[in-house]
């Protein structure tokens, strides 16, 4: 199935979110990107957990590295057949873990 992007003219706006993402400082959003990573350490004490496409065509295992690098305590699912649109590819598998961490708390 290919729906809802079975044509160049329904995939553009996912290529365009994609080549929109900012990676260095000439980027348009760069400025607002960079200020969201000197901040994240404000989330440290707050409970979270990763959840994780192996196959994430937009953000792979580098960014989840470095998300592990930044909260080691943190609980992370990654699953290995799925992809960027996570709750679409395992939205059972992922209810699952999210009520159990809400309740958890």
């Amino acid at each position: 199935m290919t729906a809802p992007y079975n044509s160049w003219k329904n995939r553009i706006a996912t290529l365009k979110f994609v080549q929109d993402i900012p990676l260095s400082p000439g980027d348009e959003s760069y400025p607002l990107v960079k200020k969201v990573e000197d901040n994240l350490h404000q989330l440290e004490k707050i409970p979270m957990m990763i959840l994780w496409g192996r196959h994430d065509f937009v953000f792979d295992l580098s960014f989840l590295r470095e998300w592990k690098r930044r909260f080691p305590r943190v609980p992370v699912h990654l699953f290995d057949d799925a992809g960027h649109y996570l709750f679409e590819d395992k939205p059972e598998q992922t209810a699952v873990l999210i009520k159990k961490f809400m309740e958890s708390w």
